[in-house]
């Protein structure tokens, strides 16, 4: 039997294409083992780390809002037992935490300090020492797309549970955390987002980028949209946590002109009374070009370069006035010393003007009184 030449060439791209087909798709799922190894590998690298914390007493509830109960995750920084977690279960604080490893191992804890502004809390378990540390993966070792995976050991002590996503976006709520499409919740609210190679990016937080309160952010929870505080970045905070110092959100005291942040200069409308700008000499119409030398063209770069600050740290602030461009620098405050500030601000005022109100009324009250002196 004779084969038309055409039909042999026919024949022999069925063939070569059939291969292309089975040396593809060999290839596909020699790629999609690789990564499920690469997964399984990244995790088995932070597991030891991750611990399981037993909360009793605190509260169920908070704002009208349930909380999750049962066991919360933390994340080992040192092997002397200091452990970073998230505060959603420690507002009001709980009568008893105990760590549990996955080896095994228990530890009654203590708070040490609140940081307040990423959401996190930071534990010392007693009598701890040579503990396994979490890797934490460096800061210029970000990037958007790179593998996430959220890990938390709520269910069970033995074996953490995870899910899996990417790093969705970098510089979130305000600068103070990345984003990630991993299923976040209270599974592993406090646990580790870790890279491929199951270093530290961040610790799983509720955040939210409209509210500050511990609990803002679980309405969001398992729906693609979850928050991490980058560990590299707060590091140094961990040094002063160390010390026992609760650390708060700072604040500048201005209010921005209305627009749409991503666009809009950061032109200042307001100026908080007795506040950290108006100490520095910064005015209303005054525009900030740059917190600490690093650019802020809109009012989102602005935040983002100045919200990770915490109250007590100093900011170098430049700022255009019509068309002279200047520096100066401030000390954040909190938010209550700021509403301090201005109550302290309006009392005086209001004296003020009570004081010349009666300064009024005694200058009308004489001038009555030598007008009826002519009259007699």
């Amino acid at each position: 039997m004779r084969f038309h030449p055409a039909s042999t060439r026919c024949l022999r791209l069925v063939a070569c294409f059939a291969a292309a087909l089975i040396t593809s798709s060999a290839f596909a799922q020699s790629v999609a083992q690789l990564e499920q190894q690469a997964i399984r590998d990244a995790i088995e690298h932070v597991s030891p780390t991750v611990v399981q914390l037993q909360i009793i007493g605190g509260a169920d509830r908070l704002n009208d809002v349930s909380l999750a109960s049962g066991p919360s995750t933390g994340v080992i920084l040192t092997p002397d037992g200091y452990v970073v977690t998230s505060r959603y279960r420690f507002e009001p604080a709980p009568a008893t935490v105990v760590a549990l490893l996955a080896d095994g191992r228990q530890f009654a804890t203590e708070v040490v300090a609140h940081d307040y502004s990423r959401k996190l809390v930071l534990l010392k378990l007693s009598g701890a020492e040579d503990l396994p540390a979490a890797e934490i993966a460096p800061a210029d070792s970000y990037r958007v797309g790179q593998w996430a995976i959220a890990v938390g050991r709520t269910y069970r002590v033995e074996r953490p549970n995870v899910s899996v996503g990417i790093v969705s976006a970098l510089r979130r709520i305000q600068g103070r955390a990345m984003q990630t499409d991993a299923a976040v919740s209270a599974a592993n609210y406090g646990g580790p987002l870790v890279d491929i190679e199951g270093r530290v990016l961040g610790i799983i937080a509720p955040m939210s980028p409209s509210a500050e309160s511990s609990i803002a952010g679980v309405e969001w929870y398992d729906s693609g949209i979850g928050f991490a505080a980058p560990l590299a970045e707060w590091m140094p905070a961990f040094e002063r946590l160390k010390q026992g110092e609760d650390l708060q959100l700072g604040y500048i005291g201005i209010g921005l002109v209305e627009g749409v942040a991503r666009e809009t200069p950061a032109k200042i409308a307001t100026i908080a009374p007795d506040g950290p700008a108006a100490k520095a000499g910064l005015e209303k119409g005054d525009t900030v070009t740059a917190i600490n030398g690093v650019p802020a063209t809109t009012q989102v770069e602005m935040q983002a370069a100045a919200k990770p600050h915490y109250a007590g740290d100093t900011l170098e602030v430049t700022y255009q006035r019509g068309d002279e461009t200047s520096t100066t620098t401030l000390t954040l405050t909190t938010i209550a010393q700021l509403q301090e500030a201005a109550e302290a601000a309006k009392a005086k005022e209001e004296a003020a003007d009570e004081k010349a109100e009666a300064k009024e009324g005694d200058a009308d009250g004489e001038e009555e009184s030598n007008a009826g002196d002519s009259e007699e």
